[in-house]
């Protein structure tokens, strides 16, 4: 079912679609979940184990509310926080942590899960692209933080405001800009030029969901993946028309977790009891389709998206870090002591950060859980997932970004 709309479906076949994710220089982390968009860090030569009061700290600053993630692109990290009275978005050298710029985003978003914005910003071609809590879009220069482009997209498109926030980070393809706007009317998944804001397309009508878009390819066929409010969703790359769609459906309609694609297989996890599922993907004579092949109560993702390695999924099923089979849904360890928490993998190792600050190394073990080193880095809700580039690790919580040394 084609659900494009707006009559700009044909602006998008002037798109160069090029790459599944925006690329930075070796050690850069320019978008959410890092350079492939699968949270690993492409870097080697790290520390194999840390000393007893954890990695060495570099610098550490103020910040303010929100989750957003840490982007690093040339030496300088981005992120987004809040203040009683604004949403910004700012710059740090990432020598000595002293601020370049910041930008105001919006006015602030409070909510009683935690105030402050939610997305992380996308770093690419000297831009910077931004989607707050309460739908400011924002392109960026990198090196001033002056305004490009930019206007609120719950406005522009007519969409409700969600819940807990605008939380989908934009993901740049090619020359597109894509974003999660949530709207009715064929308006829910809009993608626009990446240089002047203008709209390429815009597809679906479903209700929002919290979880950030993924490019893939299957079978040849290029495809936007998207977990809605209710539904997983996959659409034509080129101008979005509807490819397939599957129920998703959890309390809240927090679908938070980006899904994880590998070698025609997708898998998907939301917490709230729902669960996950791996679905067979195909495109095959013009016609795609996703076909479930198993699904399990096992992985629940709560706030963090696990990470794949060799074939085995690593993440936490609500407050148990967990590791399971990414082909059957088999689990093979569990292990306690984080509640929930983020992890990312980086030379080889899990990077693991608890919900309470706790900060541990391990190792990718199949059979059971293997820690080499722990400390504690944080005090307070900390449900931001970590960063690594440049050979340092960006951690924060409400209050503070700290920068440690991952480098013997």
């Amino acid at each position: 079912m084609k659900t494009t709309g707006w009559g700009f479906g044909w602006l998008a076949t002037c798109v160069l679609l090029t790459a599944p994710c925006v690329l930075g220089a070796d050690g850069d982390w320019p978008q959410w979940r890092g350079p492939r968009q699968d949270g690993i860090s492409l870097e080697t030569g790290l520390l194999a184990s840390w000393p007893e009061d954890g990695p060495p700290e570099l610098w550490r600053t103020p910040l303010g509310a929100g989750y957003s993630a840490v982007s690093v692109v040339d030496g300088r990290a981005y992120t987004m926080y809040g203040t009683e009275t604004e949403e910004l978005v700012v710059c740090i050298d990432v020598t000595d942590g002293s601020t370049v710029w910041k930008t105001h985003s919006a006015e602030s978003f409070e909510n009683e899960y935690g105030n402050g914005p939610r997305a992380t910003p996308t770093i690419d071609d000297g831009r910077v692209y931004t989607h707050g809590a309460t739908g400011s879009l924002l392109c960026l220069d990198a090196n001033t933080g002056d305004k490009i482009w930019g206007f609120n997209t719950l406005e522009r498109f007519g969409a409700k405001p969600l819940e807990f926030g605008m939380s989908a980070s934009p993901v740049v393809i090619g020359d597109m800009l894509v974003i999660v706007v949530g709207a009715e009317d064929g308006k829910s998944l809009v993608a626009l030029n990446k240089a002047s804001g203008e709209v390429l397309w815009a597809s679906l009508s479903d209700l929002g969901g919290y979880s950030t878009p993924i490019h893939i390819e299957v079978d040849g066929t290029k495809q936007i993946v998207v977990l809605t409010g209710k539904f997983v969703v996959g659409v034509a790359a080129d101008d979005g028309h509807e490819l397939w769609r599957h129920p998703w459906e959890t309390t809240l309609d927090a679908n938070v977790a980006t899904p994880i694609y590998h070698d025609g297989r997708l898998f998907i996890s939301t917490g709230y009891g729902t669960g996950c599922a791996l679905f067979e993907l195909s495109a095959n004579n013009g016609v795609a389709e996703a076909k479930e092949l198993w699904d399990s109560k096992s992985m629940k993702n709560y706030f963090s998206t696990s990470v794949l390695h060799n074939g085995h999924l690593y993440g936490f099923n609500n407050t148990m870090l967990t590791c399971m089979e990414f082909e059957t849904g088999d689990v093979t360890w569990r292990a306690r002591g984080f509640n929930k928490g983020s992890v990312l993998l980086a030379d080889g190792k899990l990077i693991i950060l608890g919900e309470r600050g706790t900060l541990a190394l391990a190792e990718t073990s199949l059979e059971e859980y293997k820690e080499i080193s722990r400390v504690e880095a944080f005090d307070g809700k900390t449900w931001t997932v970590p960063t690594v580039a440049g050979g340092k690790l960006f951690l924060r919580n409400e209050e503070e970004l700290v920068c440690l040394n991952l480098k013997p």
